[in-house]
């Protein structure tokens, strides 16, 4: 049986400015304000034809790098809105260097000092940033794929692309 992804509160992707891209797996929207990216999307977002601020822009080439493997590390200005413990965890995604992964648990021991992997697991999934603050770094302590807002398909992708997981024979 196939499970139904999350769906995200469309008012959180109330941006002024968004642009679609085409990747390796499959569209995805950013979007910004003026100054901070304020999500990516693997759902569509409504592309208002305006011209564009440079934070999306330069967002818009660094996934490009991304995707054909020229870049490794994001360097944009993000708007993460959430709890504290969301915040927190969304700061620390973005330590885990490119092609590592860390379990959840190991993840909420380095933020908590005690193993707080489902709750770590619920911030992951509220992230409204994915890829560029990489929850699909994230695994199960026992090594398997669990949970990732744009599909297990798209994580496992791109883990392979990071070279954190073999590529599939």
């Amino acid at each position: 049986m196939k499970r139904k992804q999350p769906q995200r509160d469309p008012e959180l992707f109330a941006s002024p400015h968004v642009v679609a891209l085409d990747t390796p797996i499959g569209r995805i929207w950013i979007a910004s304000d003026d100054e901070l990216i304020t999500a990516v999307s693997f759902e569509p977002l409504p592309v208002r034809h305006a011209k564009l601020p440079p934070v999306l822009l330069k967002a818009e080439k660094q996934l490009k790098e991304y995707f054909a493997g020229k870049r490794k590390k994001f360097d944009l200005p993000v708007q993460q809105v959430g709890t504290r413990f969301q915040k927190l965890v969304w700061r620390a995604l973005q330590d885990i260097p490119y092609g590592k992964a860390a379990s959840y648990k190991t993840l909420g021991k380095h933020i908590g000092g005690r193993a707080l992997g489902r709750t770590v697991g619920n911030a992951c999934g509220k992230n409204p940033i994915p890829i560029i603050v990489p929850c699909h770094r994230v695994i199960g302590s026992n090594g398997l794929l669990t949970g990732y807002i744009g599909g297990i398909w798209r994580k496992r992708w791109l883990l392979q692309h990071e070279g954190a997981l073999p590529k599939e024979i």
